[in-house]
């Protein structure tokens, strides 16, 4: 199969994941199939994609005959037959367990198309894992995107020990025509590279609330308005890359001594959970008062700022 033989998709799951797949599948021209297990989550689904599309209208994305034809290329469903097997490509949302996991992933490779692509949108999960209780584990990946997915730009594809190179290749090729920026992991890893990234800084910063060198609130500020607004624009090499005239090379000479002891203190075992429950004090107190959705709604659209700013789209 060539990606552009790709005209149908399922996307397993109608949640936080898999309703923003289906909107960024839809927005793309796609028929998309969106399947869970009971009505109300579908309804609900549904009524998140709608105000998706609302959202990318108001912020100048598309154009309101391009919302509405997007959300007419989506049908709901509760049937996972129906589903996926008449899509070449299916990506499976369901929570970050491997039980739940594969028994969709069994299900779904004995109803879909011999060579429909299997994909999942695990967060570090493995695929060798997954894929060993399907026929045709060649077709299986993971096809992990940064929330939202319709917004958010990357994607890591990780293959499992009998995936296919072809499947691979043809990932990858789709996931560029959906605009998004894939990266192919030379190697699978519980965590992928992101959310690896992720968790590192995540447990510095508990540990520097839980230690009592500052707040929740001034280490998200710390990041922000510093080391973030850099990352938006270039990853952690090539910043210090230019962190002095000889570049990486001369940069780990240079600032070496200076370096290595904040390299020693750095906490490496697990957060307590007195220090999470700091972290938690101190975010509900920041944001009393204050609405999630709304918060979101802020979150998007300085979101399409920054990739118009970046020319990602």
């Amino acid at each position: 199969m060539k990606v552009e033989d790709i005209r149908k998709v399922a996307c397993v799951g109608a949640g936080t994941i898999g309703h923003s797949w289906a909107t960024l599948f839809a927005q793309k021209g796609y028929s998309v199939n969106l399947y869970d297990v009971k009505d109300e989550l579908v309804r609900n689904g549904l009524r998140l994609i709608k105000g998706n599309l609302e959202r990318l209208v108001k912020n100048k994305i598309i154009g309101k005959g391009e919302a509405d034809s997007a959300f007419g290329r989506i049908k709901g469903t509760t049937n996972l037959a129906d589903a996926v097997k008449d899509v070449e490509f299916v990506q499976e949302s369901a929570p970050e367990d491997y039980g739940v996991k594969k028994k969709i992933f069994k299900e779904v490779d004995e109803v879909a198309r011999p060579d429909a692509i299997l994909s999942s949108s695990s967060s570090g999960l493995l695929m060798t894992e997954i894929q060993k209780v399907t026929e045709r584990p060649e077709r299986c990946v993971i096809s992990h995107p940064f929330n939202p997915p319709h917004i958010m730009p990357l994607v890591e594809i990780v293959k499992g020990e009998q995936t296919s190179d072809e499947t691979v290749n043809l990932d990858r090729e789709f996931m560029l025509k959906l605009g998004k920026r894939p990266v192919v992991l030379k190697k699978e890893a519980v965590g992928y590279i992101a959310n690896r990234l992720q968790m590192a800084l995540l447990r510095e910063a508990i540990s520097i609330v839980g230690k009592g060198i500052a707040s929740a609130t001034d280490v998200d500020t710390a990041v922000s308005a510093g080391p973030g607004l850099r990352w938006a624009l270039m990853g952690p090499f090539k910043v210090f890359n230019l962190a002095s005239p000889g570049g990486l090379e001369e940069m780990f000479i240079k600032f070496g001594p200076a370096i290595e002891p904040m390299f020693k203190c750095l906490d490496t075992s697990l957060p307590s959970l007195e220090a999470r429950k700091k972290c938690v004090e101190d975010i509900k107190k920041e944001l009393a008062g204050k609405d999630a959705e709304e918060l979101k709604q802020w979150r998007d659209a300085k979101l399409f700022g920054e990739l118009k700013l970046l020319e990602y789209e």
